[in-house]
């Protein structure tokens, strides 16, 4: 067996032994070691494997499976093969996502020897392996008689690095690269034995330590006038902080991917009532964050408010000890205060009497008219319920981004929520009870891979997912429609709100009337372009939806494909 093989082997070998299960590969001739292995052992039925041909929606859809394994209860890596050279550049925007998001994805990186360094020889970085920033850790396997042996051994290792030891000891799950240096012959030779494979384990998750600071200070806070904060935690559960929010009637503040969206104390909308209740604010004195908070301008400036106690709570705090935990509570568990109730309700009462004002309104349509070019789609969508909205009676008007995201929301399910305005629309409209779960890509929340994202979430999942985006979302990666000829159609339905630009540059500084001479082209960038042929084009179904009826039409249905919603044009 030659080495690259007998390398390529060892590594996948070790992954399985290690519990791994999901791989992604993009297509290469260097990488072609790891791929016949990892070809052999799906073929076995040990890995569950997608190929892709663009690097970068491959390290996207890897991400997704994993944000979904999460989200399952069988959180554990993923894996990713790249080819040597630009390829391996192509994954540093999954790369990023899963370090700010704390995902483990094992990014497996094909190299040529390093005797190529420094050549000039082709597709050869000097030190690819530096490529990646951002990684937990990095390993450049050498070629050579020892690399089988080495691979087994950092693999095992790469795995429990991506898996990390807790937030608490400062070692979060995340991304780690394996860069492998192959030379050829890259093929496995005829005489090769078939089964060479050892045997495939699970992957048994660790206790985490409990952060001291819990025992200290963030169980004290509990009897203060205290308020929580929620952001994304990571697709991590929050039972644990919910139990004890719910018990000590705290008001909760969380963005839509919050795990304690499902607080019954939760106040709707709250950056509102952050700006119109300061009267409330001033009187917090302890605030409980958990995840990381970033949505909104209101949470930071509650953040930066003198004299406020803030305590951040570990996103992982589930997966400690249950002896642990209940020793935690034993200790420092204090008795609800006298008048709580009458504080948590002032929070609910101004979350339904306070009006919205120019922060909470939906960034404002310069002038525009509605999208006259839409294909109406397939006739199951026009059905005529839709007489019935009362907002849309003639289907005349575009609806808004709150009105179309709160039919996506509508009934119970998976959203997979996109960045920029998609999210801050759902922020509006979530209330108490919402039947939905909602998952997002906050770690750095940007608007790369999302179709991809939310397609691997599905599979790692095993849920049903509705995605709702901006159309420059789903521009920015239109790539991930494509899927293999004989791979079926995802249970996703990509819900876009086609405003035909960047409208989330509206509602910040760059919507002022001095600057709006560049707004058009530099901010709104205007497109043009609606998605029928490009849905088609990939092979997906494709409907449009103008009225909220037909939005919960298309939820009710459940059908796979992409649904486009025209909402108030950017621009006129």
């Amino acid at each position: 067996m030659n080495t690259s093989t007998a390398t390529a082997r060892a590594l996948v070998s070790a992954l399985l032994a290690a519990g791994v299960r999901d791989v992604v590969v993009s297509p290469g001739s260097r990488s072609a070691p790891l791929t016949y292995a990892v070809a052999e052992a799906a073929a076995a039925g040990l890995l569950d494997v997608r190929v892709r041909i663009d690097e970068r929606e491959a390290g996207f859809l890897a991400l997704g499976i994993a944000k979904g394994r999460r989200a399952a209860g069988t959180d554990r890596p993923v894996a990713v093969v790249t080819t040597s050279g630009s390829a391996v550049a192509n994954l540093h925007p999954a790369v990023l996502e899963a370090s700010y998001g704390c995902l483990p994805l094992l990014a497996l990186t094909a190299d040529r020897p390093a005797r190529l360094r420094a050549t000039g020889a082709n597709q050869t970085i000097d030190d690819q392996s530096l490529v990646l920033s951002d990684v937990r850790e990095r390993f450049d396997l050498t070629a050579g008689p020892d690399a089988a042996a080495l691979a087994a051994d950092v693999a095992a290792t790469a795995v429990r690095l991506s898996m990390g030891e807790g937030f608490a000891g400062g070692r979060p799950p995340g991304p780690v690269q394996l860069n492998v240096q192959f030379d050829v012959p890259l093929v496995p030779d005829a005489a090769d034995p078939d089964a060479w494979w050892g045997s495939k384990a699970r992957l048994e998750r660790e206790p985490v330590p409990l952060d001291s600071a819990f025992v200290r200070t963030v169980l004290p806070a509990l009897a203060g006038e205290v308020a929580a904060l929620g952001g994304d935690a990571f697709g991590l559960s929050a039972e644990r902080l919910g139990g004890l929010l719910a018990e000590f009637r705290v008001p909760v503040l969380a963005e839509p991917s919050s795990p304690l969206l499902r607080s019954p104390h939760l106040v709707t909308d709250h950056t509102r009532v952050l700006d119109a209740r300061g009267d409330l604010v001033e009187r917090i004195t302890d605030l409980i964050v958990l995840g990381k908070p970033t949505l909104s301008r209101q949470d930071q400036r509650l953040l930066a408010r003198p004299g406020l106690r803030v305590h951040r709570v570990q996103p992982d705090l589930d997966q400690v000890a249950a002896e642990e935990w209940q020793a935690a509570l034993a200790q420092a568990l204090p008795e609800v205060p006298t008048g709580r109730d009458a504080w948590t309700a002032a929070w609910l009462d101004a979350a339904r009497t306070v009006q919205p004002d120019e922060h909470s309104a939906p960034p404002a349509a310069r002038g525009g008219t509605p999208h006259a070019d839409l294909d109406d789609g397939p006739a199951h969508l026009d059905d005529p319920a839709h007489l019935d909205d009362p907002a849309h009676l003639d289907g005349s008007a575009p609806l808004t981004g709150e009105a179309a995201a709160a039919a996506v929301a509508g009934a119970p399910g998976t959203v997979y929520i996109g960045s920029s305005n998609a999210v801050r629309y759902l922020d509006r409209v979530l209330a108490p009870g919402a039947p939905v779960e909602v998952f997002a890509s906050r770690g750095l929340a940007g608007i790369d891979g999302l179709v991809s994202t939310a397609i691997g979430f599905a599979a790692g999942s095993g849920r049903p997912v509705r995605l709702l985006l901006g159309d420059v979302s789903l521009l920015h990666g239109i790539g991930g429609l494509l899927r293999e000829s004989e791979e079926p159609l995802p249970p996703v339905q990509i819900f876009v709100l086609n405003d035909d630009g960047g409208a989330i540059f509206a509602g910040l500084e760059h919507g002022r009337p001095h600057l709006a001479v560049h707004f058009p082209r530099f901010f709104a960038t205007a497109h043009g372009r609606t998605f029928a042929e490009l849905a088609r084009g990939y092979g997906w179904p494709y409907a449009v939806c103008r009225t909220t009826a037909e939005v919960g039409a298309a939820v009710a249905a459940g059908e796979p494909g992409v649904y486009e919603i025209p909402i108030v044009p950017v621009l006129g």
